[in-house]
């Protein structure tokens, strides 16, 4: 069932993707935001910040607008542009830190993405509350019953802006069900929060294992794990998400988590930079784990359109 919806997810943002982007359709959108600080990605990779003053030629092949930046005006053709966001929403990697989510909804930012290489994940939005995303692996020295597959669904409950700062607050409640080999079957409740800034979001997650089973044999090839996770166990979670400066593209990410509160060794720590556009997005981090290990992470993600 998880392997289904994985499929669906990625064949929905696929051929969502390849449906041509008709720029009429931005229009309403700047019409309803006069005056607002917006993004302008250019098919050429480029990326403006300013204010679009005036519309020229809005039912016509030619259409273009006059945008104002801190150097000046430009005219700019709808035919060269990608992508036009209001600065606050370029972020399109709010529903998550590295990996865990955060209390914001994916809404409109549906995604591909690649976790270290072997983990293929997918995730869409409805509406603004409820979020869904899952993902499996594709290892290929591993027979396809000792795969790792997932599904997580969370519900954004209270979606709230500050009235005399910028940012606002976020709660979400949701669960997910995973899959380490093909009987180890883990599934979790959780809630979580997080509080948005100017640069910098902060998000705190709690988490309970759900099920019966305390003890799992977790097999690679001719590898066994004994693996010991407490059922009704309670885990933490903090996560940071940063932007340096005034750049719209570098990002720090954090995350601290412990799957067990009772059990100081189950604790892990990630630290990484995050290279993004609102098309892609690139985390490169460090993982360390209480064992110890430590160990090199990446992210990539792709939200088309």
């Amino acid at each position: 069932m998880v392997k289904k919806i994985i499929y669906l997810l990625f064949f929905f943002i696929i051929y969502t993707s390849l449906i041509a982007n008709d720029y009429t359709n931005y229009f309403d959108f700047i019409e309803d935001n006069p005056n607002q600080i917006m993004i302008i990605r250019l098919k050429n990779g480029d990326i403006l910040t300013g204010i679009i003053e005036d519309i020229f030629n809005q039912n016509d092949n030619d259409a273009n607008i006059k945008f104002k930046t801190q150097i000046g005006s430009t005219i700019i053709y709808f035919s060269e542009i990608n992508d036009i966001r209001l600065k606050d929403e370029f972020n399109r990697q709010k529903h998550r830190c590295f990996i865990m989510p955060t209390a914001e909804p994916i809404g409109e930012n549906h995604f591909i993405s690649n976790y270290m290489i072997a983990l293929f994940y997918a995730g869409f939005g409805i509406s603004d509350y409820v979020s869904i995303s899952a993902g499996t692996s594709l290892i290929p020295t591993l027979d396809r019953r000792d795969q790792i597959s997932l599904l997580n669904v969370k519900a954004t409950i209270l979606n709230m802006d500050w009235e005399e700062y910028k940012g606002g607050i976020s709660i979400g409640l949701g669960g997910n069900l995973a899959f380490v080999n093909h009987n180890n079957k883990f599934s979790h409740l959780f809630g979580n929060i997080t509080i948005r800034g100017d640069r910098t979001d902060l998000s705190a997650l709690i988490f309970v294992k759900t099920g019966s089973e305390d003890f799992y044999e977790i097999r690679f090839d001719d590898r066994v794990y004994p693996t010991y996770y407490l059922n009704n166990s309670f885990g933490l979670g903090l996560g940071i998400t940063t932007k340096f400066t005034e750049r719209h593209d570098i990002y720090f990410v954090g995350e601290l988590w412990n799957t067990d509160i009772s059990r100081l060794t189950n604790t892990g720590l990630l630290a990484a930079i995050r290279i993004q556009n609102s098309s892609l997005s690139a985390d490169f981090g460090l993982m360390f784990f209480t064992v110890p290990a430590l160990f090199p992470v990446v992210n990539f993600a792709w939200t088309p359109f």
